[in-house]
C-alpha cells in the first residue's frame, strides 16, 4: 500500500508554486479537477524531502499534513517549523498537546494513527 499525504489548498501560501515543486521532485500526486485538495505519495524514504517542501508553503504554525504508514505502524505529522514522527500514543499525547499550545483547535487535533 502507498501511503499518501493528503494536502488541503487552503492550508498552504502559492499552491501552484507547491505543485511545481512536488512535480520538480518528482513526487506522484493526483489533484482532482474543481477538488480542494491534492494527495501526494510519499514514502517514508523521502519524509525529509517532502516536509523540506511542505514546511515552506503551510500558511500558518498550526496547520499540518499528515501521512500514515499502516505497515511501519508510524504516522508523521508535518508542521510549518516541525515534523514529528508518531510512533506509539504517548508521543501521539504529546504532538496533540503542542499542536492546541501552537493555536490548532483540539477538535482538528484528532488525527488518524498508525502505531
Amino acid at each position: 500500500m502507498k501511503s499518501s499525504a493528503y494536502i488541503l489548498d487552503w492550508t498552504m501560501n502559492d499552491y501552484p508554486l507547491l505543485l511545481d515543486q512536488l512535480k520538480d521532485h518528482d513526487f506522484e500526486f493526483e489533484k482532482e479537477k474543481n477538488k480542494e485538495h491534492v494527495n501526494v505519495i510519499v514514502p517514508l524514504s523521502q519524509i525529509d524531502e517532502f516536509s523540506k517542501i511542505i514546511q515552506n508553503h503551510l500558511n500558518a504554525p498550526f496547520n499540518y499534513v499528515d501521512i500514515q504508514y499502516p505497515a511501519e505502524k508510524k504516522t508523521v505529522l508535518i508542521f510549518q517549523n516541525k515534523k514529528f514522527i508518531i510512533e506509539n500514543k504517548e508521543q501521539n499525547d504529546q504532538v496533540i498537546k503542542w499542536a492546541i499550545d501552537h493555536g490548532l483547535p483540539e477538535k482538528q487535533a484528532q488525527w488518524g494513527t498508525s502505531f
